[in-house]
């Protein structure tokens, strides 16, 4: 599906389900045309380039979905490729889409991989109600808007994250015997792969501020800034969620050892109790004939409460000495 998005201050248009060729034929020089390719085949990639005169080696690029964010430079346009990422709480694990972005005078073209959703909802409603200064500049502002929207998915993502472990934190304090090793994995999984794309997606913005001075308007530089303190902000908070999530296994190990403690603490003491018993019970088994006990008719009873009796005085001796 290719959608085109047009506007400029006084006006607004949108069409959908067009055609590469369609929206060629549509594409006004006085508007800003925002294209949003939904790949379905090489063809309709190449297709698009062909008609946009995209470079070939970017055509590769776009339907490459395995690379890592990356910036390359032409003659008349940009190319940013990264991963549009957002948590799905059913399955509980980060989706990834590769978006790729191609900038040139008055035009960007989106490539999305094809799966349900994007991260450009907000983003359309603005330019459709004209909030903000959206319809009032030109493409390299769309251009930063679609980066920032991507960022700020990453950004949810790592706040959803943060909150997960705060919660095994709290959970693991509440109750020590709640295994959280299975989710520990399982979240610093979720960083790792955030991780992955945030430093290869701030060295390429990096080196897109240096390079790419004029496609980029000197009144748009700061909004790069801001995306490029976004990502170095989320590159921090790595950091900061993977020692939450050492002290975090640390915290259950200590429970472990603690709880193995305790149990160790009972076993020694009903160990402890059971040592003089089994000794009274190992001397009146030896079954010797001259044991003037076994003989008596009260050998037994007395013998099995001396048992109870040394088994309770032990028993408030070590409750006194608070070793149970």
């Amino acid at each position: 599906m290719l959608t085109l998005i047009q506007y400029n201050d006084p006006g607004y248009l949108t069409k959908e389900h067009l055609s590469p060729s369609e929206a060629a034929a549509l594409v006004k020089e006085d508007f800003i045309n925002w294209i949003d390719v939904e790949i379905t085949s090489q063809t309709y990639v190449d297709d698009t380039a062909g008609l946009f005169n995209i470079h070939h080696l970017i055509a590769e690029d776009i339907l490459n979905t395995d690379q890592l964010p990356k910036f390359e430079l032409f003659d008349d346009h940009l190319f940013f490729s990264t991963k549009m990422l957002s948590f799905d709480a059913n399955q509980d694990q980060i989706m990834e889409e590769h978006l790729s972005v191609v900038m040139c005078k008055n035009l960007v073209i989106t490539f999305q991989e094809g799966l349900p959703g994007d991260a450009f909802n907000e983003l359309r409603k603005r330019i459709q109600l004209s909030k903000g200064l959206i319809r009032k500049y030109k493409e390299d502002y769309l251009f930063y808007h679609i980066l920032d929207a991507v960022v700020d998915h990453y950004l949810q993502i790592m706040e959803t994250l943060r909150a997960r472990i705060e919660q095994l934190e709290a959970r693991s304090l509440a109750d020590p015997s709640y295994d959280v090793m299975q989710q520990v994995i399982e979240i610093k999984k979720d960083i790792n792969i955030l991780r992955k794309y945030t430093v290869p997606m701030r060295d390429a913005l990096n080196k897109m501020r240096v390079e790419a001075d004029h496609f980029i308007q000197k009144s748009s530089i700061n909004y790069f800034q801001d995306v490029a303190d976004h990502l170095l902000y989320l590159i921090t908070s790595f950091e900061t969620s993977r020692e939450m999530l050492k002290d975090l296994m640390d915290l259950h190990r200590s429970n472990q050892n603690s709880e193995m403690n305790r149990v160790m603490k009972t076993l020694t003491v009903v160990s402890a109790i059971f040592i003089p018993l089994t000794f009274l019970a190992g001397v009146y088994g030896m079954n010797f004939r001259h044991m003037p006990e076994l003989n008596s008719q009260w050998g037994y009873p007395l013998t099995i409460g001396a048992m109870v009796a040394v088994a309770m005085i032990m028993a408030l001796y070590m409750r006194i000495k608070r070793w149970f």
